[in-house]
């Protein structure tokens, strides 16, 4: 290990021991997440370059991609036109113009194609499984104090997870998806704000059966 990275992983550590909070702190995953408009900030075309991941019990082995998230254009009065690019090879999907102002668009079109997927894997209604997932997002949930590298240097961050299915009475239609774990973690000092989303299905023993996440790589 280098000495550049050894001391980054020192401040880490006591990045760390310092953020862990005395008293936890509840708030929802819209107030931390959707509420600041973190992509407001973004005043210029950029793009965001994210690691997709996919891992876990159903996996003969992981599989690893990318997905890009480019604004274009940035108009006098804060909308921006966004490009979506996600994948690689046959798996490939690019979308665009999406208009947004202060929120990601590849974040809401990750959650869409996971109700997309539990829909088809279920025959249940995407309708119900975004209805779920929207509701959760008002819940108050403990709000992780962490650290996250980035670009060789630690940065305070918060992650919020929610499980949206878990207490649904409805879900025993569906009770693969019962402890069905979301997990988003932010950063102000991150271009963008959104440092990872990160989806994790357990099985019935609690081992990791599918987790996938995106997490933030390079802005350009």
């Amino acid at each position: 290990m280098s000495v550049r990275a050894t001391l980054a992983l020192g401040s880490l550590i006591g990045l760390l021991l310092v953020a862990t909070p005395v008293r936890a702190e509840t708030a929802s995953v819209r107030e931390v997440v959707f509420a600041p408009g973190f992509l407001a900030a973004v005043d210029r075309p950029t793009v965001f370059r994210y690691r997709y991941e996919l891992a876990g019990k159903a996996m003969d082995r992981p599989y690893a991609s990318s997905a890009k998230l480019e604004i274009r254009e940035v108009l006098a009065d804060g909308r921006k036109l966004a490009w979506l690019d996600m994948f690689e090879g046959a798996n490939r999907r690019r979308t665009g113009p999406v208009p947004t102002i202060d929120q990601n668009p590849l974040l809401l079109a990750f959650l869409q194609r996971d109700t997309l997927t539990m829909a088809n894997l279920t025959g249940g209604a995407q309708a119900y499984f975004q209805q779920q997932i929207r509701r959760a997002f008002d819940r108050p949930v403990e709000v992780e104090s962490t650290a996250i590298l980035w670009r060789g240097r630690p940065l305070e961050a918060r992650t919020v997870r929610l499980r949206p299915f878990l207490d649904d009475p409805s879900i025993a239609r569906f009770p693969q998806f019962r402890d069905k774990e979301y997990a988003f973690t932010v950063a102000r000092e991150v271009p963008g704000g959104l440092w990872q989303v990160r989806i994790r299905l357990p099985d019935t023993a609690g081992v990791t059966y599918l987790e996938e996440s995106l997490t933030l790589d390079a802005v350009d």
